[in-house]
Protein backbone atom coordinates (compact mmCIF):
# COMPACT_ATOMS: atom_id res chain seq x y z
CA UNK A 1 0.00 0.00 0.00
CA UNK A 2 1.14 3.65 -0.75
CA UNK A 3 2.29 5.45 1.74
CA UNK A 4 0.02 8.75 3.25
CA UNK A 5 2.84 11.30 2.43
CA UNK A 6 4.90 11.44 -0.42
CA UNK A 7 8.21 12.41 0.78
CA UNK A 8 11.57 13.56 -1.09
CA UNK A 9 11.84 12.84 -4.54
CA UNK A 10 15.41 14.02 -5.48
CA UNK A 11 18.25 15.48 -3.57
CA UNK A 12 16.88 19.22 -2.54
CA UNK A 13 13.49 19.06 -4.01
CA UNK A 14 11.12 17.95 -1.15
CA UNK A 15 7.39 16.97 -1.87
CA UNK A 16 5.15 16.28 0.66
CA UNK A 17 1.69 15.85 -0.18
CA UNK A 18 -1.28 14.18 1.50
CA UNK A 19 -3.07 11.86 -0.67
CA UNK A 20 -5.69 11.08 1.79
CA UNK A 21 -8.50 9.40 0.46
CA UNK A 22 -11.50 12.33 1.19
CA UNK A 23 -14.32 13.59 -0.68
CA UNK A 24 -14.33 17.72 -1.03
CA UNK A 25 -17.06 18.87 -3.12
CA UNK A 26 -16.93 21.85 -4.99
CA UNK A 27 -19.51 24.63 -6.18
CA UNK A 28 -18.34 23.72 -9.86
CA UNK A 29 -17.26 19.59 -9.86
CA UNK A 30 -17.39 16.13 -7.66
CA UNK A 31 -14.39 15.54 -6.52
CA UNK A 32 -12.82 12.69 -9.10
CA UNK A 33 -10.81 10.23 -8.10
CA UNK A 34 -8.35 7.80 -9.76
CA UNK A 35 -5.79 4.81 -8.34
CA UNK A 36 -3.31 5.57 -11.39
CA UNK A 37 -0.42 7.86 -12.36
CA UNK A 38 0.76 8.51 -15.65
CA UNK A 39 4.65 9.26 -15.86
CA UNK A 40 6.78 10.04 -19.06
CA UNK A 41 10.41 9.49 -18.55
CA UNK A 42 12.73 11.40 -20.86
CA UNK A 43 15.12 8.82 -20.58
CA UNK A 44 14.03 4.70 -20.99
CA UNK A 45 16.91 2.77 -21.90
CA UNK A 46 14.26 -0.48 -21.08
CA UNK A 47 11.71 -1.74 -23.53
CA UNK A 48 9.93 -1.65 -19.72
CA UNK A 49 10.01 -0.22 -16.52
CA UNK A 50 11.65 -2.62 -13.85
CA UNK A 51 13.03 -2.64 -10.53
CA UNK A 52 16.30 -2.12 -11.80
CA UNK A 53 15.85 0.88 -13.92
CA UNK A 54 17.69 3.66 -12.75
CA UNK A 55 15.25 6.73 -12.75
CA UNK A 56 15.20 7.72 -9.50
CA UNK A 57 11.50 8.73 -10.18
CA UNK A 58 11.44 5.59 -10.99
CA UNK A 59 13.03 3.76 -7.69
CA UNK A 60 10.89 6.20 -5.74
CA UNK A 61 7.40 5.30 -6.88
CA UNK A 62 8.71 1.65 -6.05
CA UNK A 63 9.66 2.57 -2.74
CA UNK A 64 6.21 4.10 -1.87
CA UNK A 65 4.54 0.69 -2.79
CA UNK A 66 3.05 1.93 -6.28
CA UNK A 67 3.21 -0.79 -8.89
CA UNK A 68 4.25 -0.47 -12.62
CA UNK A 69 2.02 -1.75 -14.47
CA UNK A 70 2.04 -1.24 -18.09
CA UNK A 71 3.70 0.85 -20.58
CA UNK A 72 1.27 3.14 -23.57
CA UNK A 73 1.59 3.71 -26.84
CA UNK A 74 4.10 6.77 -26.39
CA UNK A 75 6.33 4.92 -23.53
CA UNK A 76 5.10 6.35 -20.60
CA UNK A 77 4.79 4.19 -17.49
CA UNK A 78 1.56 3.92 -15.66
CA UNK A 79 1.44 3.02 -12.07
CA UNK A 80 -1.20 1.85 -9.72
CA UNK A 81 -1.13 3.55 -6.53
CA UNK A 82 -3.08 1.26 -4.61
CA UNK A 83 -5.96 3.13 -3.68
CA UNK A 84 -8.41 5.74 -5.24
CA UNK A 85 -7.31 9.23 -4.50
CA UNK A 86 -8.78 12.37 -5.07
CA UNK A 87 -7.70 13.57 -8.35
CA UNK A 88 -6.56 16.93 -7.62
CA UNK A 89 -3.75 15.20 -4.95
CA UNK A 90 -2.47 13.22 -7.80
CA UNK A 91 -1.93 16.09 -10.16
CA UNK A 92 -0.99 17.79 -7.84
CA UNK A 93 2.21 15.50 -7.16
CA UNK A 94 2.49 15.18 -11.01
CA UNK A 95 2.75 18.69 -11.25
CA UNK A 96 5.48 19.00 -9.14
CA UNK A 97 7.19 16.13 -10.01
CA UNK A 98 7.12 17.12 -13.78
CA UNK A 99 8.86 20.34 -12.45
CA UNK A 100 11.68 19.47 -10.29
CA UNK A 101 12.57 16.02 -11.87
CA UNK A 102 15.35 16.15 -14.70
CA UNK A 103 14.47 12.51 -16.17
CA UNK A 104 10.54 13.29 -16.00
CA UNK A 105 9.10 15.09 -19.62
CA UNK A 106 5.71 14.75 -18.04
CA UNK A 107 3.39 13.18 -15.42
CA UNK A 108 -0.13 13.36 -14.52
CA UNK A 109 -3.15 11.26 -13.80
CA UNK A 110 -4.88 9.03 -15.20
CA UNK A 111 -7.70 10.08 -15.31
CA UNK A 112 -10.96 7.39 -15.07
CA UNK A 113 -13.70 8.78 -18.00
CA UNK A 114 -17.13 7.67 -18.28
CA UNK A 115 -20.06 7.64 -20.84
CA UNK A 116 -22.18 10.84 -20.80
CA UNK A 117 -25.28 9.20 -20.18
CA UNK A 118 -27.64 10.61 -23.41
CA UNK A 119 -30.91 9.05 -23.89
CA UNK A 120 -31.78 7.07 -26.71
CA UNK A 121 -35.07 8.43 -27.55
CA UNK A 122 -35.44 9.55 -31.28
CA UNK A 123 -37.14 13.10 -30.94
CA UNK A 124 -33.94 13.80 -28.37
CA UNK A 125 -31.93 15.68 -30.69
CA UNK A 126 -34.81 18.42 -30.82
CA UNK A 127 -35.07 18.50 -27.12
CA UNK A 128 -32.57 21.46 -27.17
CA UNK A 129 -33.27 22.88 -23.84
CA UNK A 130 -31.68 19.82 -22.48
CA UNK A 131 -28.16 20.71 -24.25
CA UNK A 132 -27.63 23.84 -25.95
CA UNK A 133 -24.77 25.39 -24.66
CA UNK A 134 -26.70 29.17 -24.95
CA UNK A 135 -30.00 28.29 -23.73
CA UNK A 136 -30.11 24.84 -22.42
CA UNK A 137 -29.78 23.47 -19.00
CA UNK A 138 -27.00 21.02 -18.98
CA UNK A 139 -28.67 17.79 -18.32
CA UNK A 140 -25.85 15.56 -19.61
CA UNK A 141 -24.28 16.16 -17.07
CA UNK A 142 -26.48 15.60 -14.30
CA UNK A 143 -28.00 12.52 -15.62
CA UNK A 144 -23.94 10.89 -15.21
CA UNK A 145 -25.38 10.94 -11.90
CA UNK A 146 -28.69 10.76 -11.37
CA UNK A 147 -31.80 10.30 -13.77
CA UNK A 148 -34.23 10.68 -10.75
CA UNK A 149 -33.82 7.40 -8.51
CA UNK A 150 -32.77 7.73 -5.22
CA UNK A 151 -30.08 5.60 -3.48
CA UNK A 152 -32.53 3.86 -2.18
CA UNK A 153 -33.93 2.46 -5.59
CA UNK A 154 -36.89 4.62 -5.34
CA UNK A 155 -38.26 7.30 -7.96
CA UNK A 156 -38.44 10.65 -6.68
CA UNK A 157 -42.11 11.95 -6.89
CA UNK A 158 -43.19 15.32 -9.01
CA UNK A 159 -46.91 16.30 -8.34
CA UNK A 160 -47.96 18.18 -11.67
CA UNK A 161 -50.96 20.50 -10.67
CA UNK A 162 -52.38 20.89 -13.79
CA UNK A 163 -55.00 19.97 -16.72
CA UNK A 164 -54.47 16.46 -15.40
CA UNK A 165 -52.52 13.59 -17.77
CA UNK A 166 -53.47 11.19 -20.57
CA UNK A 167 -51.87 7.98 -20.26
CA UNK A 168 -49.14 8.90 -23.17
CA UNK A 169 -47.59 5.67 -24.15
CA UNK A 170 -43.69 7.89 -23.67
CA UNK A 171 -45.32 8.69 -20.24
CA UNK A 172 -47.60 6.19 -18.55
CA UNK A 173 -44.72 3.94 -16.98
CA UNK A 174 -43.72 6.96 -14.49
CA UNK A 175 -47.25 7.95 -14.00
CA UNK A 176 -48.78 7.33 -10.25
CA UNK A 177 -52.46 7.24 -9.45
CA UNK A 178 -53.28 11.03 -8.82
CA UNK A 179 -56.73 12.96 -8.12
CA UNK A 180 -59.02 15.03 -10.13
CA UNK A 181 -59.71 17.71 -7.65
CA UNK A 182 -62.15 19.85 -9.64
CA UNK A 183 -65.74 20.33 -7.74
CA UNK A 184 -67.54 21.84 -10.55
CA UNK A 185 -69.06 19.49 -13.24
CA UNK A 186 -69.22 21.40 -16.33
CA UNK A 187 -65.65 22.49 -15.74
CA UNK A 188 -64.06 19.10 -15.32
CA UNK A 189 -66.23 17.81 -18.51
CA UNK A 190 -66.35 14.43 -17.31
CA UNK A 191 -69.72 14.53 -16.15
CA UNK A 192 -69.00 14.82 -12.24
CA UNK A 193 -66.96 16.58 -9.36
CA UNK A 194 -64.20 15.39 -7.58
CA UNK A 195 -62.90 12.05 -8.07
CA UNK A 196 -60.37 9.66 -8.32
CA UNK A 197 -59.40 9.82 -12.11
CA UNK A 198 -57.26 12.02 -13.06
CA UNK A 199 -56.82 11.55 -16.72
CA UNK A 200 -57.31 14.72 -18.68
CA UNK A 201 -60.93 14.43 -20.63
CA UNK A 202 -59.86 17.97 -22.49
CA UNK A 203 -60.76 21.73 -21.90
CA UNK A 204 -61.76 22.99 -25.42
CA UNK A 205 -64.41 26.18 -25.05
CA UNK A 206 -66.44 28.02 -27.20
CA UNK A 207 -65.81 31.50 -28.07
CA UNK A 208 -67.62 33.89 -24.72
CA UNK A 209 -68.03 30.57 -23.15
CA UNK A 210 -65.81 31.70 -20.25
CA UNK A 211 -68.08 35.01 -20.15
CA UNK A 212 -66.29 38.16 -20.58
CA UNK A 213 -62.59 39.28 -20.41
CA UNK A 214 -62.05 43.29 -19.03
CA UNK A 215 -63.11 45.37 -21.39
CA UNK A 216 -66.92 43.50 -21.94
CA UNK A 217 -65.71 41.66 -24.76
CA UNK A 218 -66.65 37.82 -25.51
CA UNK A 219 -63.68 35.76 -23.35
CA UNK A 220 -62.13 33.84 -25.27
CA UNK A 221 -62.86 36.08 -28.70
CA UNK A 222 -62.67 32.23 -30.69
CA UNK A 223 -63.16 28.52 -30.30
CA UNK A 224 -60.02 26.98 -28.47
CA UNK A 225 -59.06 23.32 -28.51
CA UNK A 226 -57.91 20.97 -25.87
CA UNK A 227 -54.53 21.77 -24.61
CA UNK A 228 -53.76 18.86 -23.01
CA UNK A 229 -51.51 20.99 -20.88
CA UNK A 230 -50.85 18.79 -18.21
CA UNK A 231 -49.75 16.27 -20.41
CA UNK A 232 -46.99 18.10 -21.75
CA UNK A 233 -45.82 19.72 -18.89
CA UNK A 234 -45.41 16.14 -17.27
CA UNK A 235 -43.32 15.03 -20.15
CA UNK A 236 -41.08 17.41 -19.75
CA UNK A 237 -40.53 16.44 -16.01
CA UNK A 238 -40.19 12.73 -16.61
CA UNK A 239 -41.37 11.26 -20.30
CA UNK A 240 -39.78 8.13 -20.28
CA UNK A 241 -36.34 8.46 -20.83
CA UNK A 242 -33.62 5.33 -22.95
CA UNK A 243 -36.67 3.32 -24.24
CA UNK A 244 -36.49 4.48 -27.50
CA UNK A 245 -39.48 6.40 -28.05
CA UNK A 246 -40.01 9.64 -28.55
CA UNK A 247 -38.95 12.24 -25.80
CA UNK A 248 -36.67 12.40 -22.75
CA UNK A 249 -38.12 14.12 -19.46
CA UNK A 250 -35.63 16.27 -17.10
CA UNK A 251 -36.08 13.21 -14.36
CA UNK A 252 -36.97 10.26 -16.47
CA UNK A 253 -36.82 8.00 -13.49
CA UNK A 254 -39.06 10.27 -11.48
CA UNK A 255 -42.27 9.37 -11.17
CA UNK A 256 -45.73 11.88 -11.84
CA UNK A 257 -48.43 12.62 -9.41
CA UNK A 258 -51.28 14.13 -11.63
CA UNK A 259 -53.69 16.13 -9.78
CA UNK A 260 -56.46 17.62 -11.94
CA UNK A 261 -57.57 21.63 -11.01
CA UNK A 262 -58.10 23.22 -14.42
CA UNK A 263 -60.59 22.39 -16.74
CA UNK A 264 -62.67 24.33 -18.81
CA UNK A 265 -62.21 27.76 -18.14
CA UNK A 266 -59.42 27.47 -15.57
CA UNK A 267 -59.60 26.38 -12.01
CA UNK A 268 -60.67 27.33 -8.49
CA UNK A 269 -58.02 28.48 -6.23
CA UNK A 270 -59.54 26.44 -3.76
CA UNK A 271 -59.46 23.44 -5.88
CA UNK A 272 -56.06 24.16 -6.65
CA UNK A 273 -55.04 24.57 -3.08
CA UNK A 274 -56.85 21.78 -1.93
CA UNK A 275 -55.21 19.99 -4.57
CA UNK A 276 -51.70 21.19 -3.61
CA UNK A 277 -51.97 19.86 0.11
CA UNK A 278 -52.84 16.44 -0.99
CA UNK A 279 -50.34 15.90 -3.14
CA UNK A 280 -48.16 17.10 -0.09
CA UNK A 281 -49.53 14.48 1.47
CA UNK A 282 -52.05 16.62 4.01
CA UNK A 283 -55.02 14.96 4.72
CA UNK A 284 -58.22 16.43 2.42
CA UNK A 285 -61.79 15.84 3.81
CA UNK A 286 -63.67 13.57 2.03
CA UNK A 287 -60.85 12.52 -0.31
CA UNK A 288 -58.52 9.43 0.13
CA UNK A 289 -55.10 9.41 1.25
CA UNK A 290 -52.36 10.01 -0.96
CA UNK A 291 -49.72 7.43 -0.37
CA UNK A 292 -47.54 8.69 -2.49
CA UNK A 293 -45.77 12.75 -1.60
CA UNK A 294 -44.58 14.36 -3.48
CA UNK A 295 -41.15 15.79 -2.88
CA UNK A 296 -41.97 18.68 -6.02
CA UNK A 297 -44.79 20.50 -7.02
CA UNK A 298 -44.95 22.10 -10.31
CA UNK A 299 -47.35 24.83 -10.51
CA UNK A 300 -47.50 25.95 -14.47
CA UNK A 301 -50.87 28.17 -13.92
CA UNK A 302 -51.58 31.65 -12.61
CA UNK A 303 -53.87 34.55 -12.37
CA UNK A 304 -53.46 38.66 -12.06
CA UNK A 305 -53.54 39.14 -8.75
CA UNK A 306 -51.41 39.39 -5.31
CA UNK A 307 -50.91 36.53 -3.23
CA UNK A 308 -53.90 35.26 -1.23
CA UNK A 309 -53.86 34.13 2.12
CA UNK A 310 -55.50 30.89 1.02
CA UNK A 311 -52.80 30.52 -1.47
CA UNK A 312 -49.57 31.27 1.17
CA UNK A 313 -51.24 29.29 4.12
CA UNK A 314 -51.17 26.15 1.43
CA UNK A 315 -47.68 26.99 0.41
CA UNK A 316 -46.00 27.34 3.93
CA UNK A 317 -47.64 24.51 5.26
CA UNK A 318 -46.51 22.08 1.94
CA UNK A 319 -43.01 23.57 2.91
CA UNK A 320 -43.05 22.82 6.16
CA UNK A 321 -43.70 19.18 5.20
CA UNK A 322 -40.27 19.34 3.17
CA UNK A 323 -41.58 20.03 -0.49
CA UNK A 324 -40.56 22.16 -2.90
CA UNK A 325 -42.79 24.26 -4.97
CA UNK A 326 -41.79 25.74 -8.50
CA UNK A 327 -44.54 28.55 -9.61
CA UNK A 328 -44.18 29.82 -13.28
CA UNK A 329 -43.51 33.81 -13.80
CA UNK A 330 -46.50 34.06 -16.24
CA UNK A 331 -46.86 35.10 -20.11
CA UNK A 332 -48.17 38.64 -20.01
CA UNK A 333 -44.66 40.10 -20.39
CA UNK A 334 -45.49 42.02 -16.81
CA UNK A 335 -44.02 42.02 -13.48
CA UNK A 336 -44.50 38.85 -12.02
CA UNK A 337 -45.21 40.72 -8.49
CA UNK A 338 -48.73 41.01 -9.54
CA UNK A 339 -49.48 37.60 -10.16
CA UNK A 340 -50.45 34.47 -8.09
CA UNK A 341 -49.38 32.75 -7.05
CA UNK A 342 -45.66 33.30 -9.08
CA UNK A 343 -46.11 36.49 -5.59
CA UNK A 344 -46.17 34.17 -3.10
CA UNK A 345 -43.35 33.24 -0.37
CA UNK A 346 -41.82 30.13 -0.22
CA UNK A 347 -42.03 28.96 -4.23
CA UNK A 348 -39.30 29.03 -6.58
CA UNK A 349 -40.40 31.40 -9.20
CA UNK A 350 -39.03 30.75 -12.85
CA UNK A 351 -39.05 32.87 -15.63
CA UNK A 352 -38.57 32.03 -19.45
CA UNK A 353 -35.82 32.25 -21.72
CA UNK A 354 -35.47 31.51 -25.70
CA UNK A 355 -32.55 29.60 -27.50
CA UNK A 356 -30.57 32.88 -27.14
CA UNK A 357 -30.67 32.70 -23.35
CA UNK A 358 -32.56 35.86 -23.88
CA UNK A 359 -36.09 36.53 -21.98
CA UNK A 360 -38.85 34.79 -23.89
CA UNK A 361 -40.98 38.09 -25.71
CA UNK A 362 -44.03 36.58 -23.31
CA UNK A 363 -42.47 36.03 -19.67
CA UNK A 364 -43.30 37.71 -17.17
CA UNK A 365 -40.12 39.70 -15.05
CA UNK A 366 -39.61 41.08 -11.79
CA UNK A 367 -37.41 41.10 -8.33
CA UNK A 368 -40.37 37.66 -7.53
CA UNK A 369 -38.31 35.62 -9.97
CA UNK A 370 -35.63 33.18 -8.70
CA UNK A 371 -34.00 31.62 -11.70
CA UNK A 372 -34.84 30.95 -15.32
CA UNK A 373 -35.11 27.89 -17.51
CA UNK A 374 -36.07 27.33 -21.43
CA UNK A 375 -39.96 28.10 -21.89
CA UNK A 376 -38.78 28.63 -25.39
CA UNK A 377 -40.15 30.97 -28.57
CA UNK A 378 -41.95 29.85 -31.74
CA UNK A 379 -43.10 31.45 -34.50
CA UNK A 380 -45.25 31.16 -37.73
CA UNK A 381 -42.32 30.31 -39.73
CA UNK A 382 -41.06 27.62 -37.21
CA UNK A 383 -41.69 25.49 -33.90
CA UNK A 384 -38.79 24.22 -33.09
CA UNK A 385 -37.84 27.45 -31.13
CA UNK A 386 -40.46 26.09 -28.49
CA UNK A 387 -40.28 22.82 -26.18
CA UNK A 388 -41.01 19.56 -27.47
CA UNK A 389 -43.07 17.32 -25.14
CA UNK A 390 -46.12 14.36 -24.94
CA UNK A 391 -49.07 15.87 -26.40
CA UNK A 392 -52.71 14.32 -27.64
CA UNK A 393 -53.69 14.69 -30.90
CA UNK A 394 -57.55 15.04 -30.30
CA UNK A 395 -59.29 17.99 -30.97
CA UNK A 396 -61.98 18.18 -28.28
CA UNK A 397 -61.59 14.47 -27.12
CA UNK A 398 -58.56 12.55 -26.49
CA UNK A 399 -57.22 10.91 -29.32
CA UNK A 400 -54.09 9.56 -30.20
CA UNK A 401 -50.42 9.78 -28.46
CA UNK A 402 -48.75 12.68 -30.51
CA UNK A 403 -46.01 15.43 -29.68
CA UNK A 404 -45.46 19.17 -30.01
CA UNK A 405 -44.10 22.42 -29.26
CA UNK A 406 -44.95 24.33 -26.79
CA UNK A 407 -43.56 27.62 -25.59
CA UNK A 408 -44.20 29.56 -22.07
CA UNK A 409 -43.36 29.90 -18.63
CA UNK A 410 -45.51 26.70 -18.20
CA UNK A 411 -42.61 24.67 -20.11
CA UNK A 412 -39.85 26.49 -17.98
CA UNK A 413 -40.88 25.60 -14.58
CA UNK A 414 -40.94 21.98 -15.02
CA UNK A 415 -37.30 22.16 -16.28
CA UNK A 416 -37.01 23.29 -12.66
CA UNK A 417 -39.08 21.18 -11.45
CA UNK A 418 -37.48 18.11 -13.21
CA UNK A 419 -33.98 19.37 -12.24
CA UNK A 420 -35.68 19.82 -8.15
CA UNK A 421 -36.35 15.84 -8.64
CA UNK A 422 -32.62 15.37 -9.47
CA UNK A 423 -31.30 17.08 -6.19
CA UNK A 424 -33.89 14.89 -4.16
CA UNK A 425 -32.39 12.08 -6.01
CA UNK A 426 -28.94 12.96 -5.45
CA UNK A 427 -29.29 13.83 -2.09
CA UNK A 428 -33.13 12.92 -0.38
CA UNK A 429 -32.18 14.93 3.08
CA UNK A 430 -32.32 17.95 1.32
CA UNK A 431 -34.76 20.90 2.25
CA UNK A 432 -37.04 23.10 0.68
CA UNK A 433 -34.75 26.05 1.35
CA UNK A 434 -31.37 24.23 0.50
CA UNK A 435 -32.89 23.20 -2.75
CA UNK A 436 -33.72 26.72 -3.77
CA UNK A 437 -30.52 28.11 -2.68
CA UNK A 438 -28.47 25.06 -4.56
CA UNK A 439 -30.97 26.09 -7.74
CA UNK A 440 -30.26 30.06 -7.55
CA UNK A 441 -26.19 29.91 -6.46
CA UNK A 442 -25.31 26.99 -9.45
CA UNK A 443 -27.07 29.40 -12.23
CA UNK A 444 -24.89 29.89 -15.49
CA UNK A 445 -24.53 33.90 -16.20
CA UNK A 446 -27.25 35.23 -18.68
CA UNK A 447 -25.45 35.56 -22.59
CA UNK A 448 -24.76 39.24 -22.99
CA UNK A 449 -25.64 40.70 -26.54
CA UNK A 450 -22.90 42.01 -28.73
CA UNK A 451 -24.85 42.54 -31.97
CA UNK A 452 -27.65 44.94 -33.02
CA UNK A 453 -30.91 43.84 -32.47
CA UNK A 454 -30.97 42.30 -29.04
CA UNK A 455 -33.94 41.98 -27.05
CA UNK A 456 -35.28 41.45 -24.18
CA UNK A 457 -31.99 40.54 -22.22
CA UNK A 458 -32.20 38.98 -19.19
CA UNK A 459 -30.46 40.48 -16.06
CA UNK A 460 -30.33 39.54 -12.35
CA UNK A 461 -33.47 41.87 -11.65
CA UNK A 462 -35.56 40.77 -14.22
CA UNK A 463 -35.18 36.93 -14.54
CA UNK A 464 -33.39 36.12 -11.34
CA UNK A 465 -29.63 34.83 -10.76
CA UNK A 466 -28.93 33.06 -14.52
CA UNK A 467 -30.21 30.38 -16.34
CA UNK A 468 -30.58 27.02 -14.23
CA UNK A 469 -27.42 24.62 -14.54
CA UNK A 470 -29.01 20.94 -14.02
CA UNK A 471 -25.38 19.73 -13.84
CA UNK A 472 -23.50 21.65 -11.48
CA UNK A 473 -27.05 21.97 -9.12
CA UNK A 474 -26.76 18.06 -8.86
CA UNK A 475 -23.09 17.98 -8.22
CA UNK A 476 -23.80 20.63 -5.49
CA UNK A 477 -26.57 18.41 -4.16
CA UNK A 478 -24.95 15.54 -4.28
CA UNK A 479 -22.14 16.28 -1.05
CA UNK A 480 -23.79 19.03 0.58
Amino acid sequence: MPSSRLLSLFSAATIALSLTNTYAATNSSITQKTDRIIIKFKKNPSSSVSSNNTSSAHAQMLRMGFKPLHKTVSGAQVYNLGELIDVSKVNEFAEQLSHTTSDVEYAEPDYIMTALNTPDDPMYNQQWAYFDTKGGINAETAWDMTTGKMPSGESVVVAVIDTGVRPHGDLKENLLQGYDFISDAWAANDDNGRDSNAYDTGDAIKAGECGTDGNGNPYPSYDQSSSWHGTHVAGTIAAVGNNSLGVSGVAWSAKVLPVRVLGKCGGYTSDITDGMMWAAGIDVDDVPRNTHPAQVINLSLGGYSSCSRTYQSAISAIRARGTSIVVAAGNSDDNAEDYTPASCNGVITVAATNKKGFRANYSNYGSVVDVAAPGGETSWISKTGGILSTLNSGDSEPGEDSYDYYQGTSMAAPHVAGTAALLYAANPDLSPSTVERILKSTTREFPGCYTRGCNNLCTEDTCGTGIIDAGEAVKKAKYY
